[in-house]
């Protein structure tokens, strides 16, 4: 049984400690980039920002998370579990929180299972949701990734760094998504990988408990394996949840545009900017610090350097940093504290 109030506590104080690594971090980046070239001149340039580019930024940003948490809606519907779009929205913002301020960006998926504990759905059955948003997220990321890259290889390919963080990026992406697929859809090779793991820690004093339990979790890993089997037979909630997906990252990376013309009159096209922000998602998904913190800006000067002016450069960076990283802590922590009331199972019938 799971104590919500302890568990709950925990939670703010690991909500704290990472808001504050993670502004930390922020911090240093910030105070590096303003005091890379002049002074006086990153100044100038914030205030030569046009504001209606930073009203669309916002409104992208807004339409990110509406999409993002109707995909988990409807992801919950795929392993019919009722998630009401309030929740489904309330959980996502949590997770963009733990997200963004966790290495890897590991800790958005466990909240999310837990916030939707708190609302009644089983631990199996959230933890099915969530790999299965994961699932769908990796594959509609990687799809959008192939894409832009056939169709801006020329352009990619001219800058011989970013060609080999690409080709790493894609390779962990594909492993991602290969092992995700055998632990949902291999249920013998699950279970002997548990089964294994159980009798190296069950020889320990701390892990006795853990293999003890051994036939409850196999019981709860038959609930996971049973739930994830519907996104198989769900196609058209399947492909809705594709498509909400791919609009979501099209309006993130729409952000770098807005960044783009917020400083910069227009002489680069949209798709070109988008297709280069498409990359540098893909190439500083998995940097094991929180947010990327550090490889995102770096990553972003480095991709996006030509486009902009020497005395604007360093405020697109800052800029692009608030609008993809910051607000999604400033958001997110109101959720990330709170401790909603458990309510009753939300399981529909099958």
């Amino acid at each position: 049984m799971i104590d919500d109030k302890q568990i709950g506590k925990k939670n703010k104080r690991f909500s704290v400690k990472w808001l504050i690594v993670s502004a930390l971090l922020g911090l240093v980046a910030v105070i590096v980039f303003f005091f890379i070239g002049d002074f006086k001149e990153n100044i100038e340039a914030f205030k030569r920002i046009k504001p209606v580019w930073v009203i669309y930024s916002v409104v992208c940003l807004t339409i990110y998370w509406i999409s993002e948490a109707f995909a988990l809606f409807v992801t919950a519907r795929i392993c019919h579990v009722h998630l009401s779009y309030p929740q489904a929205f309330e959980t996502n913002l949590m997770g963009q929180f733990y997200n963004s301020v966790t290495p890897f960006a590991t800790g958005g998926q466990p909240m999310q299972i837990y916030r939707m504990y708190q609302f009644g759905i089983p631990v199996s059955k959230g933890t099915a949701i969530a790999t299965s948003k994961f699932l769908i997220y990796q594959i509609s990321i990687t799809i959008i990734g192939i894409f832009l890259l056939l169709f801006f290889f020329k352009n990619i390919a001219a800058l011989p760094a970013i060609s080999g963080l690409v080709l790493i990026g894609f390779i962990i992406n594909a492993a991602v998504i290969i092992f995700v697929i055998i632990f949902s859809f291999n249920p013998p090779l699950t279970k002997k990988i548990i089964h294994i793991f159980l009798n190296i820690v069950g020889r320990f004093k701390i892990g006795k408990k853990l293999k003890n339990n051994e036939e409850k979790y196999l019981e709860k890993l038959k609930e996971f394996h049973d739930s994830m089997k519907r996104l198989i037979y769900s196609p058209g909630k399947l492909l809705l949840a594709l498509l909400a997906t791919c609009i979501q990252m099209f309006f993130y990376f729409s952000i770098s545009y807005c960044i783009y013309r917020m400083f910069e009159n227009p002489t680069v096209s949209f798709a070109e900017i988008f297709a280069f922000q498409g990359i540098l998602f893909v190439v500083t998904g998995f940097v094991p610090i929180p947010g990327a913190g550090g490889a995102a800006e770096g990553g972003f000067y480095l991709f996006f350097k030509n486009f902009f002016t020497n005395h604007n450069i360093v405020g697109a960076v800052i800029m692009w940093r608030i609008m993809t990283y910051y607000m999604n802590i400033f958001f997110g922590t109101p959720f990330a504290i709170k401790t909603p009331k458990k309510t009753n199972m939300q399981i529909e019938k099958q």
